[in-house]
């Protein structure tokens, strides 16, 4: 900040246009690890602010991994998967703001989605009954500023 209150701007040469993507979902009754693909766009890398979630029951969990590098987004502690049981991800509500709710989760710092990169999502159900989901991640794509 200067002197005079004002904030020094930097250009990070982006252009940027907001956009969200949606995954939409039936996950059977009682699935394990349910595998969903949400693919970013070739025409522009996606830069990840908020995330939105609704369902039919809140009995779900859910992991995500970046396919390319194998980037887990959710995970447990080596000590909580000594056991038997196996990790199937965080709880829905815990992970993503509800529609219910009508507030979207702020990710602290947005990622960089890159174009054409693929992201699995996989989803436990323990409801006992079709869990229709719906995941939004909202954001801006990033349109390389034309040179002057």
């Amino acid at each position: 900040m200067f002197a005079d209150g004002t904030q020094q701007q930097t250009d990070d040469q982006f252009e940027r246009q907001f956009f969200s993507y949606v995954l939409d979902r039936i996950v059977p009754a009682n699935a394990v690890q349910d595998p969903n693909q949400l693919q970013i766009l070739s025409d522009a890398d996606f830069e990840w602010w908020w995330v939105l979630a609704s369902r039919t029951s809140n009995l779900l969990k859910v992991m995500m991994k970046e396919q390319a590098t194998g980037r887990d987004f959710i995970g447990t502690t080596a000590s909580a998967t000594s056991g038997t049981a196996t990790f199937n991800g965080i709880q829905i509500d815990n992970w993503a703001g509800t529609a219910l709710a009508t507030a979207a989760f702020p990710l602290a710092v947005p990622y960089i989605m890159p174009a054409t990169r693929v992201y699995s999502l996989l989803f436990s159900d323990t409801s006992g009954a079709p869990n229709t989901v719906e995941i939004v991640f909202s954001g801006f794509k990033l349109w390389p500023r034309p040179k002057m």
